[in-house]
Formats: structure tokens, sequence, C-alpha cells
């Protein structure tokens, strides 16, 4: 089996989710808000660059990184052995981007979410705030029904994990992606909502080796 590739969420360091992962996974570094100019197909771009540099390979991703698995699925079908998605963005989001703030201040307070990671995504966020928010609004604004039509065709197979206490990308949403994709869907009971995985790598590590 080829190694695994993990597409990090929105402004989430590639680091955040390494202790999570197998041995044999690598986790991507995207292209800086300042080098995507706000926009999404430059994201696509990189993904596509990693998947044909490396051949197929299993391929996973959080919230946004979910998001771009879909579509690198549903472009590449050759390229994807597997997928794995985690809180998956890809239908229309409406938790104010404020809120999200907030969850993510209140993970640093109390040390969930660690402070020199942190940081990073903060000075990233600084460097291009602008193009940051664009980017953002698109993920946000997603609709992968029609690509995960596609990916399904493909019959790729696809587990897609919800979390209850998730209220940026619901446990409704993510059962909905689940759907269309023909996927296995998997809903976890745990707190940490969206960043459910800060608190629990050994169940990251277990969904994305399954």
């Amino acid at each position: 089996m080829h190694s695994g590739l993990f597409l990090p969420g929105w402004g989430a360091p590639p680091a955040l989710y390494q202790p999570g992962l197998p041995a044999s996974w690598s986790v991507l570094e995207p292209p800086s808000f300042a080098a995507s100019g706000g926009s999404l197909e430059g994201y696509r771009r990189w993904v596509e660059v990693e998947l044909r540099s490396r051949g197929r390979s299993p391929l996973a991703g959080h919230s946004m990184g979910g998001a771009l698995a879909i579509l690198a699925a549903a472009e590449m079908p050759e390229l994807v052995e597997r997928l794995v998605l985690i809180a998956p963005a890809g239908l229309p989001l409406d938790k104010p981007i404020r809120r999200s703030l907030r969850d993510f201040a209140r993970q640093v307070a109390s040390g969930e979410y660690p402070r020199a990671l942190a940081g990073t995504a903060l000075l990233a966020l600084a460097q291009a705030p602008r193009s940051a928010l664009r980017v953002a609004d698109r993920v946000r604004a997603l609709d992968l029904r029609g690509e995960c039509a596609r990916v399904r065709a493909a019959a790729i197979p696809a587990t897609v994990i919800g979390c209850r206490s998730d209220t940026l990308v619901t446990a409704d949403r993510a059962r909905a992606l689940a759907e269309a994709l023909g996927a296995r869907y998997e809903e976890l009971d745990l707190r940490g909502g969206h960043m459910w995985m800060l608190g629990d790598p050994e169940r990251l590590a277990a969904a994305v080796a399954a």
C-alpha cells in the first residue's frame, strides 16, 4: 500500500495533525494564504501536483482539506486509492466566522490547542488576512454534491467521520456528504467539536489507518 497523504484544514499547521497519524502518512504543507490570493484554485493545483508526483495514494483531509480531497478524487480518480474525510467541508456552512474564531481562542486558552502552533496559525493569518478570509468564504460556500457523485461513480472507497459536538461541519452535514459519496459513515460522540482530534489523536490514527 502506498503511504497516505493528509490535507490540513483552513489555517491549521500540518504539525497539528502529525501526532494522530500513522508513521506511513505525511501531512502536506498547503500554500500560504498570501500565495493563494484568496482563491481555491491554487490549493486544487497544489493537491494535483502532489498526487501526480507521488502516484496513486490514500488521501485524507480535515475540513477544508476534506473538500480538497473530494475535488481531487473527482478530478483524478485514478490517483486516489481511498478517501478518509474528517468533518469535511463541501456543503454550505452557516456558522459565523467570528464564532469559529472564539472557539479557537477558547481552545488556545485551555491548552487544548498547542500555543506554539496557534502562534504559527495566527502569523499566517496576519500576513494575508484578506486572502485568508476570502478562502474561508469560498470554502463555506462550497456545494460538492456533483463532485461526490463523480467520486461515487468511480467506486473510490471512502469513509466520512462526523462528530456530534461539531458546530461547524455538523454531524448532519457530514452524514449528507457520506450519503452523496456512497461512503461509510462514522459518528463520534467526543468533546472538542470541529477539532476533536486535538484531544484524541489515537482516534484520528485509527480512523486514517482503518
